[in-house]
């Protein structure tokens, strides 16, 4: 993961989806990532002075990488709105808008979920009375 702090605080937000709305479209997938984009913004936490506040909800943003598209995770921090950008790809930001940056490492998380109860099967009973 790459993790980028701005310059500048963003705070128009416009063509961006907030987190919920876009994990919603595909739960299983997104959720995976953006615990995984969180986490790379953690581990990164100390060299980019991130206090781990948030002044709201994560949004997701979409990087060209051609031929395909990438999320990027944008996340304004509360104390002193500097905001942060967190992608699974390097992104071509210009120089004069990034105050740092480095390459986080992806933390493995499965893509599945959990076992419950009910997917378990019933354990056949061990002796019967007859």
């Amino acid at each position: 993961m790459f993790v980028y702090a701005l310059t500048e605080p963003i705070d128009l937000f416009d063509g961006l989806t907030p987190l919920p709305e876009w994990i919603a479209e595909e739960p299983t997938p997104r959720t995976r990532w953006a615990l995984q984009a969180i986490l790379a913004l953690n581990d990164a936490a100390a060299a980019f002075r991130w206090s781990g506040d948030m002044r709201h909800l994560p949004s997701v943003g979409i990087a060209l990488n051609p031929p395909g598209t990438n999320p990027c995770l944008v996340v304004k921090q509360d104390n002193n709105g500097t905001t942060f950008v967190v992608a699974s790809v390097e992104l071509a930001l210009p120089a004069d808008e990034v105050e740092h940056r480095t390459h986080a490492r992806t933390h493995p998380i499965g893509a599945w979920t959990h076992p419950v109860s009910a997917d378990l099967e019933a354990e056949p009973n061990s002796c019967t009375l007859k």
